[in-house]
């Protein structure tokens, strides 16, 4: 079950974080210089996004991720928590940070996020829950909207577009099965 979540999740944010199909030549804002960041024991660290993740003690960092050229774009990073937080279920935390540099100023707002990442979630077999809404997350205001998916499979997923980069937290989890 973690593979299933591993892979649905990272199918998901790399259909997010491709290039936009229509790009302007050339940037229109200053393209953040991403590091893959570092885990101190159960924290996760980036300064280039200014972030610092802990997840719940029973789920377990990997190594984080880089995609693009530091200061180019397309570039994102990312890193994902996976573990069992009850004998029968498994639980998933991964976040993502994309650059916004080379996407036309319409498609760079929180909304815009939102819906490119519902677009590849339906691509890969999710249905919404529930309509899109807001959540908290470390005192900061997310959209939020939450899908599911045979196996069965569910997402919270958290978006907040930023100055020059988009955050997307997705929260993932395999409920425990009747038995």
């Amino acid at each position: 079950m973690c593979k299933l979540i591993v892979a649905v999740v990272i199918l998901a944010m790399l259909a997010w974080s491709q290039e936009p199909a229509v790009a302007p030549a050339k940037p229109a804002l200053s393209v953040p210089r991403f590091d893959k960041g570092t885990v101190d024991g159960k924290t996760y660290k980036n300064a280039s996004v200014g972030l610092e993740l802990t997840p719940v003690p029973m789920l377990e960092l990997g190594t984080p991720g880089l995609r693009g050229k530091p200061g180019t774009v397309p570039s994102s990073v990312t890193i994902s928590a996976l573990g069992h937080l009850e004998r029968t279920r498994v639980e998933g935390t991964t976040f993502l940070a994309t650059a916004l540099a080379y996407y036309l100023d319409d498609q760079r707002s929180t909304d815009a996020c939102m819906r490119r990442l519902i677009q590849a979630n339906q691509k890969n077999g999710f249905k919404l829950v529930q309509g899109s809404g807001e959540g908290e997350l470390g005192g900061v205001l997310f959209a939020r909207t939450d899908f599911s998916k045979e196996g069965p499979v569910y997402e919270a997923v958290f978006v907040k577009a930023c100055d020059m980069q988009a955050l997307a937290f997705v929260f993932s989890w395999v409920p425990a099965r009747m038995q």
